[in-house]
Formats: structure tokens, sequence, C-alpha cells
């Protein structure tokens, strides 16, 4: 000890060090624990969660610089989702503006990338500060669990969003996904610039959300839009935890967030690459602003209450970005501030509706103006003629007539409870399977409100302003057409129900007495509801299996063809047509996967628009064969699904030309089963 090393010892440690180092390197030399698949399929995991990442702390820090100090009086982790909010919503319409002048490139979009990495670089780093300080601090957005229920449900939120991120991150199977929210930026991406190069209306859609996804694809791939939508999920999670924190107290927190999770539809929904979690996002955000701006406003305070007067304008802006649904939120909103300045004298209520109208606007038009350039009508494809599109298309995507009110009235007033105990997510009715938490919760809102606090009531009352009319709107698409009886509409103020929900569970200590302890009975029924959503979480999970393909221990065509099944062997032979093929689907939309020039049958309508617009099987084929058409691929499990459904307005006649056609032009390629036919189109004699 002390004394410097001899000879002997130095060639003891050199032997001990080298009879480790040969001994672990042998056995693993035999012994391989990892191949070339695996570190490949883990590097595109980890790839795509690290530009995720890198893509959201971007959109973070812009969104820091735009808002400068208006957030100066946040919680760290409010902070962080409200500028993640701003920032990424900028970059949407930057990736637009780069789409619109042709430069869609991935050059171009690294480039960019790294050039606002540098320009941001401070705000990066405080965004960093903003994060370690809501780790170490002694009053965290998300309070320390106080007892048995609440630690339950902390797990219970942590445990469903580990799964769903998982999920996550595994290649996209879903439905819309593979439709248009996919399928859009793969077009934009191959062709440099936004278009509309196909019959595919749902691009006429505003393309906020679908604008992250070709940002994810020219960087590294498409692996990144689910995590996309999923870090939506928890910026949404934060934001309706920060609601619930400022208008009802801690108290109500951890439940809040437990029954926005409680809807199994949010977390499917949250591990795809769609955009309906995105919406709810920025409904919410937008109503958090409002409460903020209301409280400023009380307090007199109105330097600070402009500024979240024009973040609401943002977020309302964003939300149209969204979905054309979306308009009921800016509605909601400038209602609530016209109530809450009605003191205020006319020309200051004029002016503040006018600036949060006039920010609204400036934000959502930059879509309008797309679809305007590529389609010919702004507000495709609703209202005006455009591209693709005419009076018999018009009709069909819409089916006045078919709704509630037309075919079962009495079903309208019981419609949350119809969606509530029949919603199946990917079946009818309804189309979501949302949990019964929510309608639980919100109704007993109404048995403890004169318990609640004054100040409580008053934005409660402005909550369920914004809710009601999100919901009337809804109503009104389920009474309209049958086509709108989807719960998913509704999806985007589930926040404001959890948020509302969670205060009702939370007061039933009003109703507790000696005889029963009501909220205690209402706090066991939540525990065991949640362990059910929880198992039925998890053995979704062990039916999808991501692992493996996260992992490379299965390849990804394998993961494609155990999820897609028929559909994903029919889309390889599709890919294998020569190059110059172009290939027209029917009744099958789903085109993402297509190598080949594919025309998806988007909205099930394109051969009985053909057989509306042409008279035989003739005309058809030459049709067909002047726009180029070579091939074409037809869903017979699709059609013989819409046939028995009987929605779908498929005539005798339709059935015969198309039996024509198949019989006379039609040359079957490929048949897997009765499910799919590959055709080649063959016009000789």
């Amino acid at each position: 000890r002390g004394s410097s090393p001899t000879m002997r010892w130095l060639v003891i440690v050199a032997a001990v060090i080298l009879w480790l180092f040969v001994v672990v390197a042998a056995y693993f030399w035999a012994h391989k624990p990892f191949d070339v698949n695996i570190v490949a399929g883990l590097g595109r995991s980890l790839v795509s969660v690290a530009v995720w990442v890198g893509i959201t702390w971007l959109g973070t820090a812009l969104g820091r610089r735009v808002a400068g100090k208006a957030l100066v009086d946040e919680m760290p982790a409010l902070r962080l989702a409200l500028t993640a909010g701003l920032g990424l919503g900028l970059l949407s319409l930057l990736m637009l503006g780069l789409g619109l002048v042709g430069l869609l490139q991935p050059v171009v979009a690294w480039v960019a990338v790294l050039g606002l990495a540098m320009l941001l670089r401070r705000d990066l780093r405080a965004s960093l500060v903003d994060l370690r300080s809501e780790v170490h601090s002694q009053t965290p957005l998300l309070p320390r669990p106080v007892d048995r229920f609440q630690r339950w449900l902390a797990v219970y939120v942590a445990v469903t969003l580990v799964v769903t991120f998982l999920i996550a991150l595994a290649p996209p199977t879903a439905w819309d996904a593979l439709v248009y929210h996919l399928t859009g930026p793969r077009l934009f991406v191959e062709g440099g610039q936004v278009t509309h190069p196909i019959d595919l209306p749902y691009l006429g859609f505003p393309q906020l959300g679908e604008m992250q996804f070709t940002l994810g694809m020219l960087l590294v791939g498409d692996g990144v839009a689910s995590l996309l939508h999923f870090g939506y999920g928890l910026l949404g999670v934060i934001i309706v935890i920060g609601l619930a924190r400022r208008a009802f107290g801690e108290n109500v927190v951890w439940l809040s967030a437990a029954l926005l999770l409680s809807v199994p539809s949010v977390l499917s929904l949250m591990s795809r690459a769609y955009v309906d979690v995105v919406l709810l996002f920025y409904a919410t955000v937008a109503l958090y602003a409002f409460v903020r701006w209301r409280e400023l406003h009380t307090q007199g305070d109105t330097k600070a209450s402009k500024k979240w007067l024009r973040l609401m304008g943002v977020f309302c802006g964003f939300s149209l970005g969204v979905k054309y649904t979306a308009i009921a939120v800016p509605v909601a909103l400038g209602l609530s501030v016209l109530w809450t300045s009605r003191h205020d004298g006319l020309r200051v209520v004029v002016g503040r509706l006018a600036q949060l109208t006039a920010i609204t606007v400036a934000v959502a038009v930059p879509w309008l103006v797309e679809n305007w350039l590529t389609t010919g009508n702004p507000v495709y494809p609703f209202f005006f003629p455009g591209i693709y599109w005419d009076e018999w298309r018009a009709w069909w995507y819409d089916r006045p007539g078919t709704g509630l009110a037309f075919t079962a009235p009495w079903r309208l007033p019981i419609a949350p409870l119809e969606a509530t105990i029949l919603g199946t997510e990917g079946g009818d009715p309804y189309d979501a399977t949302i949990g019964p938490l929510l309608l639980v919760a919100m109704p007993l809102l109404f048995v403890v409100w004169w318990g609640l606090k004054r100040e409580q009531r008053a934005v409660g009352g402005h909550l369920l302003l914004f809710f009601g009319l999100n919901y009337a709107l809804w109503l009104f698409g389920l009474a309209r057409s049958a086509l709108l009886v989807q719960t998913r509409l509704l999806l985007p103020v589930f926040g404001v129900v959890a948020v509302l929900g969670a205060v009702a569970l939370d007061r039933l200590t009003t109703l507790r007495r000696p005889e029963l302890a009501v909220d205690w009975l209402a706090r066991t029924v939540v525990s065991l509801t949640l362990a059910l959503l929880l198992f039925s979480t998890v053995t979704t999970f062990l039916q999808i299996n991501p692992l493996p393909v996260l992992l490379g221990l299965e390849a990804r065509d394998d993961y494609l063809a155990r999820r897609l099944g028929v559909y994903q062997l029919a889309m390889e032979e599709v890919n294998a047509l020569p190059s110059d093929s172009r290939v027209v689907f029917l009744w099958e939309p789903r085109s993402y996967a297509c190598q080949v020039d594919c025309r998806p049958d988007a909205l099930l309508d394109r051969f009985l628009h053909l057989t509306n617009l042409y008279p035989d099987a003739d005309a058809i084929a030459r049709e067909w064969e002047k726009t180029g058409v070579t091939h074409v691929l037809l869903y017979q499990g699709g059609l013989e699904a819409i046939i028995q459904a009987g929605f779908d307005p498929v005539t005798p006649r339709d059935l015969a030309v198309l039996e024509n056609l198949r019989a006379r032009y039609l040359s079957p390629i490929y048949e897997w089963g009765n499910i799919y036919v590959l055709y080649k189109l063959d016009l000789t004699p």
C-alpha cells in the first residue's frame, strides 16, 4: 500500500484481465446474444424514439421562444406542455410552407431541423432546466399520492402509458393510418411537395398532424408518426392535470388523469398514427388558456391576460388545423369570453372577440389556402366542387337523412348510454370503446354542484358550456347522417369530461353519512373498474405482441402479415407488379403499403360512381384503359360485407356490370380465397 507496483504484480494483474476478457469473449463468440437482425430492429426502435424526442424538444424550444414571458408563472411541467403544443403546431405550418414550394426533401428537413436547433439552443437548454425543475420540485404538477386510492390511480396511469408506448413503437397497421394519415405524408414525400395527386378526399382535411408525420418520414421513416401521436397524448394528460389542479385543487389531479386514460379508445388511438388525440390536446389547451385568461382578467392584470387571449386564439386555430369538426371549440370559448367580459363595455368586448377571431382565422387559414391551391376548393371536399368531386359523391359522402333523427329518433336522448354500453371500436354502433367511468362520473357533478365553492362553480360552468356545444354538434351529426354515428368525433372534449367527472367523484364526500360512506363505495367501484380495464389493456398488448418486432426478433414484413393477414399478402403481390403498373382498388381504401401507382377506394364508392357515370362494362373498361389502369384489386370480402350490411345502395345492376367486367376484361392473376382477387385489365378481343 502506497508503494510502486512490482513487476510480479503487473504480470498477475495483466493475466487476470486477459483471463476475464478471453473467456467471456470466447463464450459469446460461440453463444452470440444478438445477431444483425436484432441490432437492426432495436436500432430502428431507438432511432424512432430519438427523433420523436428531438422533434418534440425542438417544438418545445420554438414554442418557448414565441411565447416569450407569457408562461413564466406556469409550473415547469405545464410550461413544457404548453410550449411543446405551440411549437409543434408552428413546425406543422413550417412544413406546410416547405411543401407548398416543393421543398419536402430529406436534406431540406435535416437542414431546417438542425438550423432551428442552432437558433434555439438557449431555449433548448431552458426547456431542459424546466424538466429538471419539475423532476426535483418539492411541489410537482403531479403531487405525491396521499392514500391507497391515489397510489392505485398512479399505478394505473403509469402501466397504461408504458403499454401504450410500446404498442406505438410497432410498425403501423391501424386502418385510418393506412388509408390516409400516413398515405398523405408518403405521397407528399414521394412528390417532394404538398399535392392532391390521387382521389383521396381525406387529403382535403386540415393536415396539422400529418405535416408532423411528414417531417418524421423525411428524417428517418414512418416509425416516428405513432410516437408523435402518443406524445400528444402525454401532453394532453399534463394539460388535463393542470386544468384540474388550477380549477379544483390537488385532490382531483390523479383521478382526472385516470379517468381520461380509462377510455380504451383513447389508449388505442394514442398508439396509432392518427390525429384524434392531437385535437383532444389542442381543444383542452385552448380551454386552459381561457381559464388562465379569465383568472387574470378577474384579477385586473390586463397585460398578462392579453397574452393568454392571444394564446387562446392560436390554440383555437391549431384545433381547426387538425379537423373541421373543431369549429365548436372557438365558438364555445368566444361565448365564454363574451360572458366574462359582459361588464367591460361594448367596445372592449368587440375588441376582444375580434382579436380572438382574427388570430384563430390567421392560424387556421393556411390549411384552407393549401386546399384551394391543390383542389380548387378551400374546404374540400365540402360545400363546393373540386378535383375528383361531383354532386353524386357529395351525396354519397354525406348521406343526409340516414341519421338517428330519421331512423330511430328515440335513440338520440340515450346516445351517451348507448355509446358507452354498446359502442365497440372497429364496429357498429359508434365505432369506439369508451369505458363506463366517464358516463358514471359526469352526471354526478349535478349531485355535488352546490357543494363546490362559488369560483369553482363559475369555472365549472364554462367547462360545461365548452362540453355542451361540442356535444350538441356531435348530436346534430348523429341525427343527420348514419356515417356520423361515431363517438370518436366527441373525443376532443374527453379531457374536459375527465376533469368534471373527477370533481364529481371527489366531492361525493359531501354525501357521506354514518349509515353509508358513498364516497368510499364510489372509489371502490372506480378501483375495480380500472383493474378490469387494466387487465383488458394488458391482454390486448399480449395479443398484439409488439416486443419481437421492436427487438428485431421478428421481421417487419412478418409482423405486418401477422397483424394484417391476407391484406399484407395482397400488397406484396401488388408491389411485385411492373413499376409502371397502375392498380385500381375496389372496396379497399388502404394503399399506404403500395410501391406502385395505386388508386385506393377511399370512400368505398369508386365502382358505384363509375356505374352512375357510364352505362355498361364496356364503357368502364375503356375509361380505365384511357386513364392508364393496368390492374384491378378487388376486395371481395369487403364487397360482400357491404352487401350484407345493406346500407350502401349496391343494386343488382351494379353487380351485373361488375360480373360482366370480370368475365370480359379482367384476367385473374392471384386469388386469396374469397377475400382478394388481383386482376390484369385486358381489352384485347
